[in-house]
């Protein structure tokens, strides 16, 4: 490569003898598909051409005129553009147009972006090709280039431009390089992976993610009841909504939505015209805000029973089904043959609700658990499944889609036999699925006698008053739990979490962390109500609190 016309500044290096030209070029496609990794106002992105530099630059700029990019993108004569890169043809360089998608297309464009691979000299460099909304027309180029163990960050402007945005360099310098190393060191894109959203249009995602999220989130955010946190459970079942709308195309098919908890699910797709019902073995507060066009009931599903079943239903609706999981495709195939479901699960459960035991230590449970599943799904059930990554706020984003079924209709009562047998077998004896009760108990400590959760709490105190150390001083769980007594130990216990949950329930006094617990040292600006309780250590600990009463949140 040369330079002629755009002028190329370092802006960084970095070096480390664990960089590999395959790593490189790994990290590379990582970052090239994946800009979102990084970018968190973009959705996702989508390959629109590319070309090798194999033949006359003119052949590559006529397929990328199809794009329909301005000519503002464009610095003087376009024939010239790579040659102002520095690009020299020929067959290792690889050219290609991407447009990433935004969140937000009303407030942001979507963008195009040039990517150049030169194989031969380890060199990429990507160029922003997005004719700007507000006329800003300074264009800037960055590549990465790789020689022996040396990473080398470059920016090229043309020569009468310069790029002053400091949050973008710092973004360059202090966000992007160091992310792209780490992906090189740790081999990131080596690693095999379900992409997110492959079976459906990443652009068509993005706008009606968009118009559904205007649509609900804000008036749903406004009327939530539920203790979990509106911001992550909204956007999830938005999401989830948008992919389903999409994976059923034009078509609006019947649903039963198993286990459907607070029922935002069901309320977004029933608002969106497609027929369905949730079930969940109890009503949440949530369902009263919904209208009463969402489908919502009450009722304890025994799965194992031959009888459930929806002969009526298009799709088994597995959403964070929990025990109910396993079974979702066992319903569908009771249900009809032509019944399809969609499973994103969560918590492990097997057949008989018990948890499920994790065989292949290569993997972790939940990903030992999505093998089993898919496993059972094709080989048992005979279904044809699909895999995806939904693009949700949870690590547990990974769905299973049965399509369709692998055998002929004429052999879907002997199947629905053999999978019936299956699942009574399993175990060598008869599953026995025990729905959970409808009124789920509390059990988290709260609702234990306050005078043993004041001695407990008094008892920790004591021990690390006594200890040396003051504010920095950790004790261990087990030291503490000889301390506490038996006996105590046992109700706490009966709460589910014992003495470890009743001490996170005070973290206005107690820090826990990895294993071992503290004082938590009062800070300035650390409380979130002011001057409505006693400060504990004020009244409390030996030295008092740390902060003067105008400083301290709690009342001395």
């Amino acid at each position: 490569m040369t330079t002629t016309m755009w002028s190329w500044t370092t802006l960084k290096q970095l070096k480390s003898a664990d960089l590999t030209v395959e790593t490189f070029w790994s990290a590379v496609s990582v970052w090239n598909a994946k800009p979102h990794l990084l970018i968190k106002h973009l959705m996702g992105a989508e390959r629109l051409l590319s070309e090798s530099l194999a033949g006359e630059y003119g052949d590559v700029l006529a397929s990328v005129a199809t794009t329909d990019l301005s000519p503002s993108a464009w610095i003087g004569d376009t024939t010239k553009t790579f040659e102002y890169l520095g690009l020299s043809s020929g067959q290792d360089v690889q050219v290609e147009v991407w447009k990433l998608f935004t969140k937000k297309p009303v407030d942001w464009n979507d963008y195009l972006r040039l990517s150049i691979f030169d194989k031969q000299n380890n060199i990429v460099v990507f160029y922003d090709i997005t004719p700007k909304k507000n006329g800003d027309d300074v264009k800037y180029a960055y590549g990465i280039y790789f020689v022996d163990d040396l990473l080398e960050l470059r920016l090229a402007t043309p020569s009468n431009h310069s790029l002053d945005d400091k949050k973008t360099l710092h973004w360059m310098t202090d966000v992007f390089f160091p992310k792209f190393f780490n992906w090189m060191i740790n081999d990131k894109g080596s690693k095999p992976a379900i992409s997110s959203l492959s079976h459906v249009c990443v652009q068509m995602y993005c706008h009606l993610y968009s118009r559904l999220k205007e649509k609900y989130a804000k008036s749903l955010m406004e009327v939530w009841t539920e203790v979990t946190d509106p911001k992550k459970y909204i956007h999830k079942d938005i999401a989830t909504a948008t992919y389903l709308m999409l994976l059923w195309g034009d078509t609006k098919p019947s649903f039963v939505d198993m286990g459907c908890g607070n029922g935002l699910l069901v309320h977004v797709l029933n608002s969106e015209g497609y027929g369905g019902v949730g079930l969940d073995v109890r009503s949440r507060k949530m369902w009263a805000q919904y209208p009463q066009s969402t489908v919502l009931k009450v009722t304890s599903v025994d799965p194992s029973s031959p009888e459930c079943k929806f002969p009526q239903a298009d799709w088994i609706i597995g959403n964070h089904s929990d025990e109910l999981s396993p079974w979702v495709p066992v319903i569908a195939s009771r249900s009809n043959y032509n019944c399809k479901f969609f499973l994103l699960p969560c918590c492990p459960f097997e057949f008989n609700g018990s948890r499920y035991q994790r065989t292949d230590s290569s993997l972790s449970q939940y990903h030992d658990y999505l093998k089993y599943l898919e496993k059972t799904s094709v080989n048992v059930f005979k279904f044809n499944v699909k895999t995806d990554r939904l693009r949700i706020p949870s690590t547990k984003r990974t769905c299973i889609i049965g399509w369709s079924k692998n055998y002929l209709p004429q052999e879907a009562d002997q199947v629905v036999q053999d999978i019936e047998k299956f699942a009574s077998s399993k175990f060598n004896e008869n599953v026995l699925f025990v729905p959970r009760p409808p009124e789920e108990r509390v059990r988290n400590c709260t609702k234990l006698d306050k005078d043993l959760i004041r001695s407990v709490v008094d008892s920790v105190a004591d021990v690390l008053i006594k200890s040396s150390g003051g504010w920095k001083c950790r004790i261990t769980l087990g030291e503490l739990a000889k301390q506490i007594g038996e006996e105590r130990l046992k109700k706490l216990k009966k709460e589910c979490g014992g003495l470890q949950t009743l001490l996170r329930n005070h973290r206005y006094i107690f820090v826990v962390e990895k294993g071992t617990v503290g004082f938590r040292k009062p800070a300035k600006g650390s409380g979130k109500v002011w001057k409505k309780h006693k400060c504990w250590f004020y009244h409390n600990y030996p030295d008092k609190c740390p902060l003067n009463e105008d400083e301290c949140c709690n009342i001395h």
